[in-house]
């Protein structure tokens, strides 16, 4: 009976783990109702303008786009808020409207390039200029290398949560083995990918802190999101599958 049980505990984690990166995987994917609610990472650039009239001692219009259907990338203005998820980001007026820009696999978070294409030529150097060379935030290169490599374990560990899950539902020393493998091998994945990814947003705050004029904020929040809370939670679950699943391979195994 002990076997039994092990497996159905085991099944529910990583069944619980499954279901949490799937919602992991569909942030930002569009600006549905889910998907635009879920995002690794966020960064707002609501009061960036005040922090660019500060510096310059005059006022930035254009500098902001209020039309949400004017297409990314090409210098039409900047839209308040960019969410980023697994395979791209998406950037809004307000909380509904939006739009999003190209998803590709294995994502790179590059929050100063996209920020600059979006941002009207007149104000492009200024940009570059306020934005401190200290901060991570500025240096697109040093994210990138973190988040594509995070991207990948959390995908490879979310095939491997997934592979537990099935492979467990048949009940043999053999799939067992398996389930237990590939448990403890995601749990590895997505604990080290969560680790990544939330350094990199941590260095990527930086920013928060950056002033002009001496006493004015940048005006550049970067906040954490609940994609990544997701992405912790299923490291979570699927690390108590795995003592279950081990067990289930003992019991069976003697059998």
């Amino acid at each position: 009976m002990r076997g039994e049980t092990c497996v159905a505990i085991a099944t529910f984690f990583s069944f619980v783990s499954v279901i949490l990166l799937i919602f992991a995987h569909v942030s930002q994917i569009n600006t549905s109702a889910v998907p635009r609610k879920l995002h690794l990472v966020q960064v707002n650039v609501t009061n960036y303008g005040v922090a660019l009239n500060a510096a310059t001692g005059v006022t930035s219009p254009g500098l902001y786009t209020d039309n949400a259907s004017v297409p990314l990338g090409d210098e039409l203005g900047l839209r308040n808020i960019y969410s980023w998820g697994l395979y791209g980001y998406c950037a809004y007026l307000n909380d509904t409207a939006g739009q999003c820009g190209n998803q590709t696999f294995a994502n790179e978070f590059r929050p100063m390039d996209v920020l600059l294409s979006d941002t009207p030529e007149a104000y492009s150097i200024q940009t570059k200029t306020l934005v401190p060379n200290a901060t991570a935030f500025k240096n697109s290169s040093y994210l990138a290398g973190l988040t594509k490599p995070a991207f990948w374990l959390v995908f490879v560990a979310t095939l491997c949560a997934g592979g537990a899950l099935l492979v467990g539902i048949v009940k043999n020393k053999w799939t067992f083995i398996v389930s237990s493998f590939l448990s403890i091998v995601g749990t590895i994945f997505l604990l080290i990918g969560a680790s990544i990814y939330t350094a990199a947003i941590d260095k990527a705050k930086t920013v928060n802190q950056a002033v002009v004029r001496g006493s004015v904020p940048l005006g550049i929040e970067v906040t954490a999101g609940s994609g990544l809370w997701l992405i912790w939670a299923a490291f979570v679950t699927l690390l108590l599958s795995t003592a279950p699943y081990t067990i289930s391979c003992w019991a069976f195994l003697k059998r």
